[in-house]
């Protein structure tokens, strides 16, 4: 073979393998033509969103009673009563069930009896219904202040009020050992929301 044969030969594998990359190279900017082609008619399209919102509020239970001092009371002698009108409100946005406890110091705290009622003709006639008979001032309760409902509890719808009428009494058979004692009381009021919550 002559010298010039091989160069043509050799200029013709040459241009093979750039051919063929050349072919490569087309075929990839094609696909990448028709990739971007479609992404532009995949972007182009008709969209809409919409939102709603909400708004949310806890409720709330608050007992509120009043007047503040139920009772001043002195020079009490055996036999004598003294009849305070409390007035127990749901100041809060949730049905509410509550409890009284009370407790009073010293031994005339213990002599002293409580009676409740609600509002009948009047706290002074103390003719409603009994909401706690007779019972010794300190430790006196109305329901319970433990959690669920219990027997005696009272209900206040939201917003709502209630009077009570109390009645301290020392009862006529006191001992002589009283004369001069004195006691505080103090009337605790536990509420608790009513709805889920059985």
């Amino acid at each position: 073979m002559d010298h010039s044969s091989i160069a043509v030969a050799r200029a013709t594998d040459d241009a093979r393998p750039s051919r063929r990359r050349r072919g490569i190279v087309a075929l990839l900017l094609g696909l990448t033509t028709l990739s971007l082609g479609a992404g532009l008619f995949s972007l182009a399209i008709f969209t809409d969103t919409d939102a709603s919102t909400g708004t949310f509020a806890s409720g709330t239970i608050d007992i509120v009673s009043s007047p503040t001092v139920a009772f001043t009371v002195s020079a009490m002698v055996p036999g004598d009563s003294s009849t305070q009108a409390l007035t127990i409100n749901n100041a809060g946005t949730a049905p509410l069930r509550y409890a009284l406890t009370t407790t009073a110091t010293t031994v005339l705290g213990d002599t002293l009896t409580l009676a409740v009622k609600t509002l009948g003709t009047s706290c002074a006639a103390f003719d409603g219904t009994s909401v706690l008979a007779a019972t010794a001032l300190d430790g006196a309760t109305i329901g319970n202040p433990a959690q669920g409902a219990n027997a005696g509890d009272r209900s206040l719808a939201a917003a709502a009020n209630e009077v009570l009428c109390f009645r301290v009494s020392l009862p006529l058979a006191t001992g002589n050992t009283l004369q001069g004692a004195t006691s505080t009381a103090t009337f605790t009021f536990d509420a608790e929301q009513t709805a889920n919550n059985p």
